[in-house]
């Protein structure tokens, strides 16, 4: 919006420019040496003049516009040498409208051939070179590259602005994609806990299934027994037991290893995460923790992995920071993720909760958790999570 304003009025501004530069080079001898007539070609042919400026921002071809400018260029020398050296003024105009509507291969070629032609008729004109002759070739070289300048630079801008939305384009497909790998590594993970719980599940119902079935036998075969006599009958029981001790051990190993399996839970894919990020980037990450063996629950473990992904998305994208350190600490009854870096500080007043840190404060509180965030003296930027922490001992008595 800011910039469809700033060019429209731009292009006004330089249509008042053009505007009376075109009125000091005709009126002041207009009246003098000119008849009824000749003044209303004059009018006509400086109208042409505003027509072909105000039009500028309609392309056509370089060979179309070099033959209306030659026609226009024709008509104003002729002009030029019927009316004396007063009529050459409008030629001024010409080279402002070669500097601005025709390309580079052309205008340069084009706007000497009428400097040097104009030049001569002024020569043969008026038998002088120091009177009109150099006033014309300052003013007109003059005109000439200051349009050629002007054409530039805004090709230049438009040159920067289709740049510019090109790299938004970019940047916005690069975020699409960012957030669709964030959803994906979500996924993945709760894909692998289920895995996990299938391969255990199954782990169970094998072995459980295949003692369960044994004892079953055993119990059958054990009314046959204790008529056959004791020795028989104990012989069996004790076989029983070693069964059923065995199948309880196998239970609780697989109902370990569902808990503390580093491919599913625990501080494994942050600690991927942070490696990932200082092998893709120039951020050094640390990472620390005062326990190394946390059982952490699937929900946790996710929620804490989208903080630290936003996290580090935020740090490489405003702060400027070189490094950002990540320390887990288990508490009594809770688990504290807290994550700084050491980035470019902002004022209080800067720190509002965008769309990241609200998603951040969201997931905490859906496990009952608390987000704080602030900023670190002298610099750097702060974010502690701080959730609810519950471990239940896997292993009983037996």
């Amino acid at each position: 919006m800011i910039d469809n304003i700033t060019k429209a009025l731009r292009k006004r501004l330089l249509l008042v420019w053009f505007l009376a530069l075109s009125l000091l080079t005709w009126l002041p001898n207009s009246y003098n040496h000119e008849s009824p007539i000749q003044f209303i070609f004059s009018v006509m042919l400086f109208c042409g003049y505003l027509i072909l400026f105000w039009t500028s921002s309609i392309q056509l071809p370089s060979i179309k516009m070099t033959i209306i400018l030659l026609l226009v260029g024709g008509i104003t020398l002729f002009k030029g040498i019927y009316l004396g050296p007063e009529g050459f003024g409008m030629i001024i105009l010409l080279a402002i409208i070669i500097g601005l509507r025709i390309d580079k291969k052309y205008s340069l070629p084009l706007a000497s051939f009428f400097g040097v032609i104009t030049s001569v008729l002024l020569i043969w004109i008026t038998h002088s070179y120091t009177t009109h002759v150099v006033p014309f070739l300052l003013s007109f070289i003059g005109c000439y590259l200051g349009a050629r300048g002007y054409r530039s630079h805004h090709e230049a801008y438009q040159l920067n602005q289709q740049h510019l939305k090109e790299l938004q384009k970019a940047h916005t497909k690069l975020q699409d994609a960012h957030n669709e790998l964030q959803e994906m590594t979500v996924n993945t993970l709760q894909v692998a806990v289920l895995e996990e719980r299938n391969r255990i599940a199954r782990d169970i119902h094998d072995s459980l299934g295949h003692s369960l079935t044994s004892l079953i036998v055993q119990l059958h075969a054990l009314t046959y027994m204790l008529k056959s006599g004791p020795n028989d009958a104990q012989m069996a029981v004790n076989n029983m037991l070693d069964v059923a001790k065995q199948s309880l051990e196998d239970i609780r190993g697989s109902v370990h290893t569902l808990a503390v399996d580093k491919r599913t839970f625990g501080i494994t894919p942050l600690q991927a995460l942070l490696s990932q990020t200082e092998k893709n980037t120039d951020l050094s990450c640390t990472f620390v923790t005062n326990e190394e063996e946390l059982d952490l629950t699937n929900e946790v473990t996710i929620v804490f992995y989208r903080i630290l992904q936003e996290a580090i998305t935020n740090t490489l994208r405003h702060s400027n920071a070189t490094a950002i350190w990540v320390e887990i600490t288990k508490m009594a009854d809770s688990i504290v993720l807290a994550i700084h870096d050491n980035g470019q500080n902002l004022s209080q007043e800067g720190v509002k909760p965008g769309f990241g840190l609200s998603g951040m404060k969201e997931r905490t509180m859906e496990l009952n958790g608390t987000l704080k965030y602030q900023m670190r003296e002298p610099f750097g930027f702060e974010i502690i999570a701080t959730v609810p922490y519950h471990h239940t001992p896997l292993e009983g008595n037996t």
